[in-house]
């Protein structure tokens, strides 16, 4: 697995280096550990400055090249920097943020990556199978690579090839059929402004401006400067100048792409009055849940499935989609009274499904770009089975594989790595879908669930509002290097999605379990130093207070063991005073209700201890936002 690049271009009329640079900016939510920019210069030569570190790292560089004169000049020869006039005023490049796997971070490693003449600059997302094969084969024919990365062999078996094909678009067609592998692929060439673009399974969009154009691997990164998206398909291949794009497949014909007008995003890198996006994006969950409630009755209006006709569903997801689905299983069993499974993305293709016409699978993303997910729809249709995408993009590669059996989810771009806004709102379109399936396969009336669902904004809300109460309860469990999160039934998925929460933020090693399993083997770990979290939240029914009891009894064996006991409980639930140590409250709320609610206060753990650790809460170690090569 390797995590999401992001890489930007642009040609036009404008210096290229400030829109690049905002471009870049607008990609750091993904995760990166270096970056860098290529621009061509009024000479026709290439500049590359690239950097480890913050963007902010590789600006200061920029800006140091563009003030310090190369040569220190004489009375007859005035001092000169084409270097820095190449960087400050070149109106055609490409940049890059990497997370580095093929090498270690460094300047080196870090994209732009350049041929032996520099007359080629290309950046690349994604893994090269064969990159080992390919340049044994480029260094007996006499190159000499400077890096570790697969990606200095694309440019290098590219300007090889170069040498006996004139034409760009053929040279770079004959490269990339010789690749094996994911790629998104920019380059530039020494006295071109052009940019050569192609891609196979890693997400590139083109931004059709006025005399000037843009790309990326995010539509939100060129929607801050158009609304018009064109979107590359896999083994397509793009030319693109100020006035033109061309698109070409692996025979040299000429594509036409639909361009797509879109809502464009004024700027996604606004924090408000927020210290981080983390707590901005946990504020915006109440109105995220309220739009969408707000569209319930027509949220499935174009779906094309006869819901009456399955034998089971399957949905397949990743991370936290993985745990809504988890509850989506819970709910649709429930209500619609029909089979379940959930499978991780990447074990669905690792096995032998059984699949058949009467089988929907689900994939569940919420970048829609997720590879595993992607392969496992993919599988499912190859089968002959129905397929329906959940995700919080509609500019994506799910939505337009399950089209019309699509739902996106408005939660708008999420910037922090660790995801919030974006999780519940999958949660929550899984209630409403249960509730859909029920009324449309099983004919039941579903007023008084919507009624209950049509509550939650305003109980988020109050969750909210005991921000600082969860802050002082919170800070005092940072110092703490081991925790384990346990429930039962429906909120087992959200001790889960705690536990990877408070791992991701804040590097604390934390797993979740099913109460029930701690007495079989994740009992020996606990002691005085082991806190466990427990999620017990009561409820009407039979089996409700059956699972309450259970966990309730479960944490009291936590606690003979000397383990700090927390609870994330209801107001009323007066029961669990004087079992636990710590009792975080939520509002009142059914069980069945509670996932959405009881989330909450776990986000908040994860931040608050990250936060106090000096952790970077956006930008984990290690983690990036999308997830494209398997």
């Amino acid at each position: 697995m390797v995590f999401m690049c992001g890489i930007v271009g642009y040609t036009g009329f404008k210096p290229a280096k400030d829109i690049l640079i905002e471009g870049l900016k607008s990609l750091e939510y993904r995760g990166y550990d270096s970056s860098g920019l290529a621009l061509m210069g009024s000479n026709g030569k290439i500049s590359v400055v690239k950097s480890v570190g913050k963007i902010s790292q590789l600006e200061a560089r920029i800006n140091e090249f563009i003030k310090t004169p190369l040569h220190a000049g004489s009375a007859s020869t005035p001092a000169e920097n084409i270097f820095g006039e190449n960087l400050e005023y070149g109106t055609c490049g490409i940049g890059h943020t990497r997370w580095a796997t093929h090498g270690k971070p460094s300047d080196i490693n870090s994209h732009p990556h350049q041929d032996s003449s520099g007359d080629v600059a290309l950046v690349h997302n994604g893994i090269i199978k064969n990159y080992y094969q390919l340049k044994q084969e480029l260094i007996s024919q006499g190159e000499n690579f400077i890096s570790e990365t697969d990606t200095e062999v694309i440019v290098r078996l590219f300007s090889r090839i170069k040498k006996t094909q004139p034409d760009d678009i053929q040279a770079l067609i004959e490269t990339i059929k010789r690749l094996e592998g994911s790629y998104a692929i920019a380059l530039v060439l020494k006295n071109k402004n052009t940019i050569l673009a192609a891609k196979n399974q890693s997400p590139l969009v083109i931004g059709i401006g006025e005399n000037e154009n843009y790309l990326a691997s995010d539509s939100s990164t060129v929607l801050q400067f158009t609304d018009k998206i064109l979107r590359l398909k896999d083994l397509q291949i793009a030319r693109i100048s100020p006035n033109d794009v061309s698109i070409f497949d692996l025979d040299y014909n000429k594509q036409k792409n639909e361009i797509n007008q879109c809502q464009q995003v004024s700027s996604i890198l606004n924090k408000g009055p927020y210290k981080h996006f983390l707590l901005k994006e946990i504020h915006e969950q109440a109105g995220t849940i309220s739009r969408m409630l707000s569209g319930f009755e027509t949220a499935f209006k174009n779906i094309n499935i006869d819901f009456k006709a399955l034998t089971r569903i399957t949905f397949t997801a990743c991370g936290s989609a993985y745990h809504s689905a988890l509850i989506g299983k819970y709910l649709i069993e429930t209500w619609a009274r029909i089979p379940v499974e959930v499978a991780l993305a990447s074990e669905f293709c690792s096995s032998v499904p059984v699949l058949d016409a009467k089988h929907l699978v689900i994939g569940v993303s919420q970048s829609g770009e997720t590879a595993d997910t992607l392969s496992a729809v993919k599988l499912a249709q190859d089968n002959g089975s129905m397929t329906m995408a959940i995700t919080n993009k509609q500019d994506s590669a799910l939505y337009e594989m399950c089209y019309p059996n699509t739902y996106v989810t408005p939660a708008g771009i999420e910037v922090s790595v660790a995801s919030t806004k974006a999780f519940t709102s999958q949660v929550m379109a899984l209630y409403m879908l249960a509730c859909h399936i029920r009324e449309t396969r099983l004919g039941l009336d579903s007023s008084d669930i919507k009624k209950e669902l049509h509550e939650l904004p305003l109980i988020i809300d109050q969750v909210v509002e005991r921000e600082d109460i969860y802050r002082n309860q919170f800070l005092k469990y940072a110092n703490y290097r081991d925790f384990l999160f346990l429930s039962r039934g429906i909120n087992y998925p959200i001790a889960l999605e705690g536990a990877l929460k408070l791992k991701e933020l804040s590097y604390i090693h934390a797993t979740g379990y099913p109460s029930g399993e701690m007495k079989h083997g994740p009992i020996a770990i606990l002691d005085s130093k082991v806190p466990v979290l427990n999620i017990a939240i009561n409820g009407p029914s039979e089996i409700e207070q059956t699972i309450y009891k259970k966990t309730l009894s479960n944490a009291e064996e936590a606690k003979a063991r000397l383990s700090p006991s927390l609870v994330v409980a209801c107001d009323s639930n007066a029961d669990v005073q004087g079992l636990f140590d710590e009792i975080i409250y939520i509002p009142d709320i059914k069980q069945i209700y509670s996932p959405i609610i009881a989330c909450i206060p776990l986000q908040y753990l994860a931040y608050f201890i990250a936060e106090e650790l000096g952790k970077d809460v956006d930008q984990p170690r290690n983690l990036a936002k999308s997830v494209t090569v398997e």
